[in-house]
């Protein structure tokens, strides 16, 4: 049996969070969603916490920003795998956020299928 992969949902918004939960349990026998935060500095708390296989960023958040939240979870552990998932980002914001150390970057809207490809592709690079 393959061992399920543990995300951390980092999403201010409640309809994404259950929106990401369902798709990711669309495909239960994988993933597994360790936990949820709802602005950069939860989600740095929760990282060190649950140490998931991969973390989803959105951007636009109080307290501290996705772009912040990826540079905190980078130098805790540089091997994290981030993959930033935002409807409002700009090619800009884009750049900022891979230079911060994010290791993918999906606009919404999006598909599950482009979400599980994106996913495995970014896992792969574990291996």
């Amino acid at each position: 049996m393959v061992e399920k992969k543990r995300i951390l949902i980092v999403e201010d918004a409640a309809y994404m969070r259950e929106m990401l939960t369902e798709m990711f349990e669309v495909e239960g026998d994988r993933y597994e969603v360790a936990g949820y935060a709802v602005n950069g500095r939860e989600a740095v708390e929760k990282y060190k916490k649950l140490r998931p296989d991969l973390v989803t960023m959105d951007l636009v958040m109080e307290e501290m920003d996705g772009i912040q939240a990826i540079k905190e979870i980078k130098k805790y552990d540089p091997n994290a795998r981030i993959l930033v998932i935002t409807a409002l980002g700009t090619p800009e914001q884009e750049k900022m956020a891979l230079e911060a150390g994010a290791d993918g970057y999906l606009w919404k809207p999006f598909t599950i299928k482009n979400l599980a490809d994106v996913i495995e592709r970014l896992l792969r690079k574990e291996e």
